[in-house]
């Protein structure tokens, strides 16, 4: 079996039928493609005769239905279902010899396949100089395969490892070509991961000490932005980080019950000027207006408990504030400090980062505030129902094992590929855009929109699972190639078994 599909796979074959690698039919600017000929439905009795029995047979049957969709596909370009083409004999080969070909949607096979689909699905005009050069690389990597082990998945593991490397750079250098938009991107991204440091550090300092849990929180969630940001603004050992450290202690200490009524007089002499510190320092981080007035609607009782609690011992009193003075005066971490990990899901007045209007502006990022949120998304005529489980199960094959990636809901979040298209729903419709760049840490995520004159829109992850969760983006596609071909062939048999004479 293994020699006849080298044979078929060979050059001069591919040659014969006007797919070999060399061949480029749109050269000319031509777009009127010759339609693929399906090799393995071509050479079926052979490939029948040289295999070793029913099963066999059956997954000779079953690849060469699918590949009767796949290269019917009107989402694959004919450019890319040119070079997927050329790799039927060494899928059928695979899925002879690996039965976890049906059951695994991570096969290395079906991977590669379904990359190299949905990658060129993402362009638009193949005269372009970035598909052109995304079109050389996959015609060099399935060339790789043709002529190389492709009845090793090691094989085709190297060449998505290559693939997906490859886009990466190509993204990495469309980026750069738009300007600083990634540059800006990861200084904030490290902002946030800096602010979060710090929050966890004082956390896990005043868990121990007495205080309100909203107190506490203030202080680790919220003080602690204030001081970063003082920091960054006037240096770290500035007068005002100085007196915004002495802040926080007196905020602190502020809740704690008084030792005499001569501390309490003190306390109340002393408390407009607290209290206009605290505004000053929530204004540098530009707290909103609604969360200042939920703290301070705590924070006033918590005052007025402390004064009529059972007075402290001065000891106990004083070493309370040293304790609070070790805490903030802390040194303040620094991007050096920053651990190799990616940003984790804080709260929601934690993620939102600070852009200036010409920040934003540069890098194209949405304002939540410009959605309405409560309106109803127009329907996208144009899209294809989702494909299910069901869908995709083979008659007498392996059932998949995982659930397939979803095309739409929050879990989108965390699947979206450089490189791939969805569709957003922004300027009230439907738009095509190209996953671009994702920071780092996935805090910010950065598409593209048009092919001759490209719009930049940048998003937070906050903005991003706003959108998957409200149906304002969704995949391109309704499934991957191999799922979208095998639910039309199980279409397909199902309408010409209902149709047969009884």
């Amino acid at each position: 079996m293994m020699s006849l599909i080298r044979r078929l796979t060979s050059s001069e074959s591919m040659q014969a039928v006007g797919f070999d690698a060399g061949w480029d039919p749109d050269a000319s600017g031509n777009d009127n493609f010759a339609p693929l000929p399906n090799l393995i439905r071509a050479h079926r009795d052979e490939l029948r005769q040289a295999s070793t029995g029913s099963l066999d047979h059956m997954v000779i049957d079953v690849i060469g239905s699918l590949f009767d969709q796949i290269l019917s596909d009107p989402k694959v370009p004919p450019q890319m279902a040119r070079q997927i083409a050329r790799l039927q004999l060494p899928v059928l080969r695979a899925a002879l010899g690996d039965p976890s070909f049906f059951s695994s949607r991570r096969h290395p096979v079906r991977r590669f396949v379904n990359r190299i689909a949905s990658l060129g699905a993402g362009f638009d005009d193949f005269s372009d100089d970035g598909a052109q050069r995304f079109l050389a690389k996959v015609r060099e990597l399935v060339q790789e395969v043709v002529e190389g082990d492709f009845d090793q998945l090691e094989t085709y593991e190297n060449k998505l490892a290559q693939l997906e490397a490859f886009v990466a750079e190509q993204a990495s250098r469309e980026m750069q070509a738009e300007g600083d938009a990634g540059q800006l991107l990861a200084q904030k991204e490290d902002e946030l991961r800096l602010r979060h440091l710090y929050a966890q550090q004082l956390q896990g300092d005043l868990k121990d000490l007495t205080a309100p849990d909203f107190l506490r929180d203030f202080i680790s969630q919220v003080w602690s932005q204030v001081l970063l940001q003082a920091a960054d603004k006037h240096g770290g050992n500035s007068t005002k980080v100085r007196e915004l450290r002495t802040a926080g202690r007196e905020l602190f200490m502020s809740v704690q019950p008084k030792t005499s009524p001569a501390q309490r007089k003190a306390f109340l002499a002393a408390l407009p000027k607290l209290m206009q510190e605290l505004n000053e320092g929530m204004s540098l981080i530009h707290w909103p207006e609604t969360s200042r007035r939920q703290f301070f609607g705590q924070l006033l009782p918590a005052h007025a408990d402390a004064l009529k609690a059972q007075p402290l011992r001065p000891l106990d009193f004083n070493m309370m504030a040293k304790r609070i003075d070790t805490v903030l005066e802390r040194e303040l971490p620094s991007k050096a400090s920053l651990p190799a990990a990616t940003l984790p899901v804080l709260d929601d007045e934690i993620i939102i980062p600070r852009f200036s209007a010409e920040e934003a502006a540069r890098v194209g990022l949405l304002d939540e505030k410009t959605f309405d949120w409560d309106g109803k998304v127009d329907i996208d005529l144009g899209s294809e129902p989702p494909i299910s489980d069901e869908d995709t199960r083979v008659a007498g094959m392996p059932t998949p094992t995982e659930p397939a990636e979803p095309t739409s809901g929050k879990s989108l979040v965390d699947h979206v590929q450089v490189g791939y298209s969805y569709q957003m729903h922004v300027d009230d419709g439907w738009q095509k855009v190209r996953l671009a760049h994702v920071s780092a840490g996935r805090a910010f995520f950065v598409f593209t929109r048009g092919t001759r004159h490209q719009r930049t829109i940048s998003l937070t992850h906050r903005m991003m699972v706003r959108l998957c969760e409200t149906s304002r983006l969704r995949t391109l596609e309704n499934a991957y190639l191999l799922e979208r071909a095998t639910a039309r062939a199980r279409r397909q048999l199902s309408s010409l078994g209902a149709s047969a004479p009884h």
